[in-house]
């Protein structure tokens, strides 16, 4: 009953059936993932151009500013870090490229390093005299974000103790029976 073969009632079976899939179109398939490759060479291309923009344009602002130090330093993390999220997307499209799948912890890490951003400009903004309502806002907003770091790196922890679990239990099995 496998190996039937292609007629009319054949067919008629497999409609009936959504479990039993008909063959694909290759022709179709091949040219939609060759579509894909070229759009993700693409987007690999314009994420390389956006971080050299964002290094460039940082190197501008540090040069013309009439910041202090510790400002230049701030304005100088912050962009590394946006750099930073730049290419971790580029290395998951390369990853995706070269086969691999997409996977979650790429992504984590890229919110880590916003919400690291984050707190870089709100530390730097609590610095500046206000009222004391814009500085408990300010800190509000602060322990916002520590608590989105906390849960997302929480999420990093989590995901890779899971991708390490099955292995660790295969390899648990034999030291425990010769111990």
């Amino acid at each position: 009953m496998e190996n039937q073969p292609d007629t009319p009632s054949s067919r008629a079976d497999s409609s009936a059936h959504p479990m039993i899939r008909r063959p694909a179109n290759t022709r179709l398939l091949n040219f939609l993932v060759a579509a894909e490759h070229v759009i993700l060479y693409l987007v690999s291309f314009v994420l390389l151009g956006v971080g050299v923009a964002i290094l460039a344009v940082m190197g501008f602002t540090v040069l013309r500013d009439d910041s202090a130090g510790a400002e230049k330093i701030i304005i100088v993390l912050e962009e590394l870090l946006l750099v930073l999220i730049v290419l971790e997307i580029f290395v998951t499209v390369q990853t995706h490229l070269e086969g691999g799948r997409l996977q979650l912890e790429p992504f984590i890490i890229v919110g880590i390093i916003a919400i690291v951003r984050h707190i870089l400009s709100v530390v730097v903004r609590l610095s500046i005299p206000v009222t004391s309502a814009e500085n408990r806002e300010r800190l509000a907003e602060l322990a916002v974000y520590v608590g989105g770091a906390f849960v997302l790196v929480a999420a990093l922890a989590l995901a890779r103790w899971s991708q390490r679990r099955p292995d660790q239990s295969v390899d648990e099995e034999p030291s425990a029976s010769s111990g």
